[in-house]
């Protein structure tokens, strides 16, 4: 996997649909939204897949994709998610690639981004709570 973008709030696929036909050329048919349990077993592959929390997660929503995405988009991770962020009015978080596991970009919904650490604790369980940012975001 290529991607692993994590969201703050609900991501609705209409919006989704929007900024990945409009910028990037792919269908919606090309996009899943939801429980991957709910997910068609006859469905073709998507190029997409957005999930949301299980339960209170923070930044529980999900949206992970391969080398179909990275090749339609041409964009890193970072890149992806500043664009998410700012087309779909909430905040993300991205794995900032060093070794450290509590150390994410968060992606400010102006797309605007920092480091912050999340709490080791919480982030083993899925649900990644931001203890402090490194450096300063806008919003």
């Amino acid at each position: 996997m290529l991607y692993e973008i994590r969201f703050d709030d609900e991501v609705h696929a209409a919006g989704l649909y929007r900024i990945l036909g409009q910028r990037f050329g792919i269908a919606p048919a090309a996009i899943y939204v939801g429980r991957l349990e709910d997910r068609p077993i006859t469905a073709d592959r998507p190029v997409v897949v957005v999930t949301p929390p299980e339960d209170d997660e923070g930044f529980g929503w999900i949206l992970t994709g391969d080398a179909e995405l990275a090749e339609q988009t041409q964009l890193t991770e970072l890149e992806l998610a500043k664009i998410l962020a700012t087309g779909l009015g909430v905040r993300a978080l991205v794995d900032d690639g060093t070794r450290h596991p509590d150390r994410w970009y968060l992606v400010a919904r102006d797309g605007s981004y920092g480091r912050v650490i999340t709490n080791e604790d919480s982030a083993d369980e899925g649900d990644l709570r931001i203890q402090h940012a490194l450096e300063p975001i806008t919003r």
